[in-house]
C-alpha cells in the first residue's frame, strides 16, 4: 500500500454499499459494480478504469492514471445530475439520538517493552509476505440516547459519591468498542461480567469531574477449548459543564487481552494477545463523525443496539 501516491494523484472515496444512498449515488454504485468487498477505480460519471483487483500501489493503479489523462475532458469533468433531482434512499443511513452522545473508540494492539512499559505493538497483515504491511489502529464509534446521556450525571453530587453506569449502557460500550476489532468486521461480544463505575471528584462553579474505572469479562472464558473472548480494565474521566448541562470531556482508556479465532491476515506470536483502547468525546458533526456504529448495523448478536426504551 502507496498512500502518497494514492493521495496525490487520486481521491479516495469508501462506501458503505449497504446503504446506497439516494437514486443518484445508487445509480453511480451499479455503474462500478459496488456490490461487496472490493477496489475499483472510476470517473466521476461511473466508468471503470485498469484492471481488476489492483492493489492500493503505484505498479497497480498508474495504468488507470494514464487511462484517466487520456479521456476527452468532458468524461474527465463530466456534467453530474442535479442532486435536487435525486430520489430519496430506500434504506436511509440512521442518524445519531437526538440530545444523545457519540463517542468514538480506538483499538490497537500492545505489548511490553523492555522496560516494562506498554507501547503499541508493530503487527502485520500477511507477515509471510513479501508485500505486508503494519496493521493499522481501528476506531468505530458508540451512541447513547439522550435519557442514557443524563443518567451520567449525578442529580446532587458530592464529593465521594459513586454512580453505577446503567446496565445497556455498559453492555454496549463493552461488547462492541471494548473488544478486540483489530480485524475491522469484527461481531459484538456478550457481557459475561462487567462494572463501571463514575465516582465525583471535583466540583467546581462550572465544572462537575468524574472518574470512570471499570472491568468486564467478554464471551467465551480463556480455559474454554473454541470461543472468543476478551477480558479489559477501563480508566478514565468525565467533564461536565454545569451551566450548559453538557458533557465537555469523557477521555477513557482501557488494556485488555483477547483470545479466540482469527483469520489468517494478521498472525500473533503473544496468546492470550494484549491490546488497548483509547475513547473521546465526539463534538464534531462532520460526515465521519455521524457514520453509524458498526455492530448497530453489522454481525450484531447480542440483540438490538438499543434497548426498548429507545423505540
Amino acid at each position: 500500500m502507496e498512500p502518497a501516491y494514492v493521495a496525490k494523484h487520486f481521491i479516495p472515496l469508501a462506501l458503505d454499499t449497504y446503504f446506497r444512498g439516494n437514486s443518484h449515488e445508487l445509480e453511480f454504485c451499479n455503474k462500478v459494480h459496488a456490490g461487496g468487498n472490493h477496489l475499483v477505480v472510476a470517473t466521476a460519471a461511473g466508468a471503470t478504469l485498469g484492471k481488476e483487483d489492483c492493489k492500493l500501489r503505484q505498479k497497480d493503479l498508474e495504468g488507470a492514471l494514464k487511462e484517466f489523462a487520456a479521456l476527452p475532458r468532458e468524461e474527465r469533468m463530466p456534467a453530474l445530475a442535479d442532486p435536487a433531482t435525486a430520489q430519496a434512499a430506500k434504506r436511509p443511513v440512521p442518524s445519531p439520538p437526538v440530545g444523545g452522545l457519540i463517542l468514538r473508540g480506538y483499538c490497537t494492539y500492545l505489548r511490553h517493552d523492555d522496560n516494562k512499559q506498554l507501547v503499541r505493538s508493530s503487527e502485520y497483515y500477511y507477515k509471510q509476505n513479501p508485500d505486508r504491511w503494519k496493521v493499522e489502529t481501528q476506531s468505530d464509534l458508540l451512541w447513547l440516547t439522550e435519557a442514557e446521556r443524563k443518567s451520567l450525571i449525578p442529580a446532587d453530587p458530592k464529593p465521594g459519591d459513586r454512580l453505577e453506569v446503567a446496565q445497556p449502557i455498559q453492555k454496549r460500550f463493552y461488547s462492541t468498542i471494548g473488544i478486540d476489532y483489530m480485524e475491522g468486521s469484527v461481531s459484538a461480544l456478550p457481557t459475561r461480567a462487567s462494572t463501571m463505575t463514575l465516582s465525583v471528584d471535583k466540583i467546581e462553579e462550572e465544572t462537575l469531574i468524574l472518574r470512570l474505572s471499570g472491568y468486564a469479562h467478554l464471551g467465551k472464558a480463556f480455559e474454554e477449548p473454541k470461543g472468543r473472548g476478551s477480558e479489559l480494565r477501563l480508566v478514565g474521566v468525565v467533564h461536565y459543564d454545569r451551566k450548559k448541562q453538557a458533557l465537555t470531556r469523557f477521555d477513557a482508556v482501557g488494556v485488555g487481552r483477547a483470545w479466540g479465532r482469527r483469520t489468517n491476515e494478521i498472525r500473533l506470536d503473544q496468546y492470550p494477545w494484549m491490546y488497548g483502547i483509547a475513547v473521546e468525546l465526539v463534538t464534531g458533526a462532520a460526515p465521519q463523525d455521524l457514520i453509524p456504529p458498526y455492530n448497530m448495523l453489522h454481525y450484531n448478536p447480542t440483540g438490538p443496539y438499543f434497548d426498548n426504551a429507545r423505540r
